[in-house]
């Protein structure tokens, strides 16, 4: 063995490790990113069957959005993990916006004791006025699905911070069709 092929052996063994730590790193991150697209495209397919108001025979709306989402999300992630829910407003100009309020000091936000409209009957003021559930003809609903990706590789874990976990999230909003 000469001195060339030494040096060409200890420059494989130096640059080997980043190369295999890069490698891990490239797959762990597209496999991430091909779980979002996943989970965001579970939940407009999703969302695009739960505004028809269709139901099946023996089953409930409720069931079979989430059957959906698991049944396409399952392919790469555990469907136990999988959180699902849904808000449903008047019309589109009530989403995301807190429930009314008289403020009687004038600070601009709902201290105790001031009156509220209980615009979705939960008994208490909100700061998002949606109500549980997927609505009724003509509603409409805001779907969000979220799933915590955990990654596996070592030093990726320490980058992401929480245990190597990031949560992957995905939001539909549908006006239901009238049924």
């Amino acid at each position: 063995m000469t001195s060339e092929e030494g040096a060409t052996a200890v420059e494989f063994a130096m640059v080997a490790p980043v190369l295999i730590f890069l490698t891990f790193a490239i797959i762990e991150m597209g496999l991430a990113f091909g779980a979002d697209i996943v989970l965001k495209e579970a939940t407009y397919d999703a969302a695009r069957l739960g505004r028809t108001g269709f139901v099946a025979e023996k089953s409930t709306q409720d069931a079979m959005v989430k059957e959906r989402v698991k049944s396409m999300a399952g392919v790469i992630m555990d469907t136990d993990k999988i959180v699902i829910s849904s808000l449903s407003y008047k019309s589109f100009d009530t989403l995301k916006k807190p429930e009314p309020f008289v403020d009687k000091n004038g600070n601009g936000v709902r201290d105790d004791g001031e009156n509220f409209t209980d615009v979705n009957g939960n008994g208490k003021w909100d700061a998002d006025q949606g109500a549980s559930g997927y609505g009724g003809t003509a509603q409409v609903v805001r779907y969000t699905v979220t799933y915590p990706w955990t990654f596996h590789t070592p030093v990726i874990k320490n980058i992401v911070g929480n245990d190597g976990t990031i949560e992957l999230s995905a939001t539909a909003v549908v006006q239901n069709e009238p049924y």
